[in-house]
């Protein structure tokens, strides 16, 4: 990740690029096989990403024509002359302008690591400076994450999730961002609020956490201990399910042939640069152990 505090990370299934620092991921849509990402500031200017899954012969050009062909079409659609330029075929990257009611400059190409085919293009008003800003943004733009890993970022948070868990469903929103992952019985959850000194203004972080989390550790035989996280103030979380229903479930679990998922664990922290609370919570089986890997990975700011 870049140092130069101008920038900031957007990234939805693996799929990450650093743009302007006001800018914020915006939309979202599909999953690892075929999604869209878009980024701005709410002004003119944006990035758009969209990726595929292909098989080993796929012919680029192909793909690239069928793209314009639809930006084409929709353009016709609005009576809007639609212009097009492939500009050069790079390491088996495809360049490409394209000119309507907006303009944009943009890159195609496959990943062989991950088979997907990527369509990265930043647009603009006829008056933004679209080369300049395409020309810091495309290249930074990574198809695939660590081996073993997917990583996500949006608002002040950047998270790696181990390959094999998939989103199940998820909430953006500056003052709120909720993630959460399963993997059979497991899941992960990440959590990040805004405004840490106003939310903790009357309470601890012990207590505000322990609030809203009041629901879901309800099935649990649980403790919060106060820590000291990495210089900043924190808590750890440990819990088993206890309870009659608790056990059924669990039962009816195990008979189904899944492993009970009856331990959670998690971790949250006030971040004092960013002003922002975090926490990182497993709901796991004793055989899945993943917390401290994903905590590694979390970076705050």
């Amino acid at each position: 990740m870049s140092d130069t505090k101008h920038r900031t990370w957007v990234g939805w299934q693996g799929v990450v690029a650093e743009v302007p620092s006001d800018w914020s991921l915006v939309a979202v849509n599909g999953d690892e096989k075929n999604g869209y990402l878009r980024a701005d500031n709410g002004g003119t200017l944006a990035l758009e990403v969209k990726w595929s899954k292909v098989g080993n012969n796929v012919d680029l050009t192909s793909k690239l024509s069928a793209y314009l062909e639809d930006l084409r079409r929709r353009a016709r659609k609005r009576k809007v002359k639609f212009e097009h330029k492939l500009k050069s075929k790079d390491s088996g990257v495809l360049s490409f302008t394209w000119r309507a009611d907006r303009k944009a400059q943009g890159r195609l190409w496959k990943c062989e690591q991950c088979s997907r085919v990527i369509i990265a293009q930043v647009s603009g008003t006829h008056s933004d400076d679209v080369s300049s800003v395409a020309s810091s943004v495309l290249p930074t733009v990574i198809d695939h994450s660590e081996a073993g890993w997917r990583t996500w970022a949006m608002y002040d948070l950047v998270a790696d999730i181990p390959v094999g868990y998939a989103l199940e469903r998820h909430k953006l929103m500056s003052g709120y961002i909720q993630l959460i992952f399963r993997k059979k019985t497991n899941k992960l959850i990440i959590e990040r609020w805004g405004i840490a000194n106003v939310a903790l203004k009357n309470t601890s972080l012990r207590e505000w956490i322990k609030e809203r989390m009041a629901r879901d550790l309800e099935p649990y035989d649980f403790k919060i201990e106060d820590i000291e996280f990495d210089e900043e103030i924190g808590i750890i979380i440990e819990g088993r399910r206890s309870g009659l229903l608790q056990m059924l479930k669990s039962a009816f679990e195990f008979i189904t042939f899944r492993r009970p998922a009856t331990r959670l664990d998690g971790y949250a922290w006030v971040c004092s640069e960013s002003n922002r609370i975090y926490s990182v919570q497993s709901i796991h089986t004793c055989r899945e152990d993943v917390l401290d890997g994903v905590l590694e990975r979390v970076v705050c700011h």
